[in-house]
């Protein structure tokens, strides 16, 4: 072997042995931009609530469903529900747990139409899926080390409806992608294992991608209310 090959590989091993290389960067793409807090106050906000969140995608229709229900619909709905606080130009009411909260209120004592008297009223009702769901590894292989990348990318669709006539009113969709990736010199890092997290943080994404159109839409009508 030539002389200076070796020596190269040679100080590329004492290097390797004196700082192992080891990268791992988590980061989430197209997250979209950041959505302006500007408060309103409670009694001049759109009251809105989430009707109905479900995982329509393949990847996950069964692996993520328990008891009660989907996972993956609901991590949505909640997500969304997060986002819209944040605004704080909403008051969020809950309508996919109704039954939960009416069994609560009898628990309380309250009759079943003291607990629909009591209930608040909407002026927008938010229905969405998770159309797209997906993730795949990718790595590559050479001389002195290894690379390895985990993305997980998601498609979210809303549609915004009248509750009084079941008009709808306003749809829009958001896709988002987060990854995951190691890289190892000479053995030293050594890959990342299966992080379970990636798809909830591509869902979040995809929503935070277009919160700033609902958000728009929303005040939207809330403008025409008054």
């Amino acid at each position: 072997m030539n002389k200076k090959i070796m020596i190269f590989l040679a100080s590329l091993t004492l290097a390797a042995c004196a700082s192992p290389s080891r990268t791992v960067q988590e980061g989430v793409k197209d997250a979209g931009p950041r959505v302006t807090v500007n408060p309103l106050p409670a009694n001049q906000r759109l009251t809105v609530g989430i009707a109905r969140f479900t995982n329509e995608s393949i990847y996950g229709s069964g692996l993520f469903t328990d008891a009660s229900g989907d996972r993956i619909g609901k991590q949505a709905s909640d997500l969304l529900a997060r986002h819209l606080m944040a605004t704080q130009r909403f008051n969020v009411v809950e309508r996919q747990d109704v039954g939960k909260l009416a069994a609560e209120a009898e628990l309380m004592g309250l009759s079943q139409e003291q607990f629909k008297q009591n209930m608040i009223g909407v002026d927008a009702l938010i229905m969405g899926s998770v159309a797209e769901l997906g993730r795949d590894t990718t790595g590559n292989t050479w001389l002195v080390g290894k690379s390895k990348t985990q993305r997980a990318r998601a498609r979210v669709v809303l549609r915004l409806v009248d509750p009084k006539t079941g008009q709808v009113f306003y749809t829009q969709e958001g896709s988002g992608e987060a990854d995951l990736s190691s890289s190892s010199t000479f053995g030293f890092g050594g890959a990342t294992g299966f992080d379970s997290t990636l798809e909830g943080k591509a869902i979040d994404a995809a929503i935070v991608n277009m919160m700033n159109s609902v958000t728009v839409n929303l005040d939207s009508r809330r403008n025409t209310k008054q």
